[in-house]
């Protein structure tokens, strides 16, 4: 723990000093108007999250859903389980299974790196609340999101599993 403190805190500095380093600003103009790093590559593939700072590893926190009725409020990570709220505006239990489908694709697709994810994850429990009151309790196993990713299991299998996973 202490070790990734201090790579941390030393990728902070060498940030701060190769943006120091890489400035444009001279008293020379140059007249020219590019620029380097116009094509928002910065060269490293991967996922730069250490989950020290309250982050999920190898998972995008910042999960939105392709639904009008249920929206992914809140992603907290701790000791290997990760809880995801999420609020909907139906109370009809059949609208709201047919939502979580989407809310597991969308879910499976916020996996940035697979390994590391299934390596520090073991469960994601979902707290479905509608107008601020527990609606529905359910748990995905994280082996069923990488499933879905690599095209063992179809969206509708991933619902069905989800769905019957209620508590």
């Amino acid at each position: 723990m202490e070790r990734r403190k201090i790579l941390l805190g030393s990728g902070a500095v060498l940030a701060t000093v190769l943006a120091g380093c890489s400035s444009s600003e001279t008293d020379e103009e140059t007249g020219d108007d590019s620029s380097f790093g116009d094509d928002d590559d910065d060269g490293y593939e991967g996922d730069d999250d250490d989950g020290d700072d309250g982050e999920v590893p190898g998972f995008d926190g910042d999960v939105e859903t392709d639904s009008d009725k249920v929206a992914v409020t809140d992603v907290t990570h701790d000791s290997g389980t990760v809880s995801v709220d999420v609020e909907t505006d139906t109370t009809d239990t059949d609208e709201l299974y047919k939502e979580l489908e989407v809310v597991g694709h969308d879910l499976a697709y916020a996996v940035t790196d697979p390994d590391r994810f299934k390596r520090d994850v073991e469960i994601i429990e979902l707290y479905i609340e509608h107008d601020g009151a527990h609606v529905l309790g359910l748990i995905v196993d994280v082996q069923w999101l990488l499933d879905y990713l690599e095209d063992e299991i179809s969206r509708k299998e991933l619902k069905d599993k989800i769905v019957d996973s209620k508590r």
